[in-house]
């Protein structure tokens, strides 16, 4: 392989990199206290980015205390993943996962 392609190779590689970063990003959200709703859940995560989606889990009894939180980057997303991973809400430490 010549220098040239190795070269384009690579430039290909960091404008995917770019644009990856620009999709949405559904991140799992779990141990979240029972009480929360969707709008508790867009409000934590509201600072971060803009956020496309929230849904948490139900079945007949309640929450199930986990849920999702879709950002429109993975920017926002990964960058609410290391904020919030691992804090304190209500008792709980929640998880933050991608």
């Amino acid at each position: 392989q010549t220098d040239e392609a190795a070269q384009t190779d690579s430039q290909q590689q960091h404008s995917s990199d770019n644009t990856d970063k620009q999709q949405p990003k559904r991140l799992h959200v779990s141990n979240i206290p029972f009480r929360f709703r969707d709008p508790d859940l867009r409000q934590m995560f509201g600072q971060f980015g803009k956020i496309l989606d929230v849904e948490i889990i139900f079945n007949e009894r309640g929450s199930k205390g986990f849920g999702f939180v879709t950002f429109e980057t993975s920017t926002d997303a990964d960058r609410a993943r290391e904020k919030l991973n691992g804090t304190i809400v209500e008792g709980r430490k929640i998880e933050v996962l991608r």
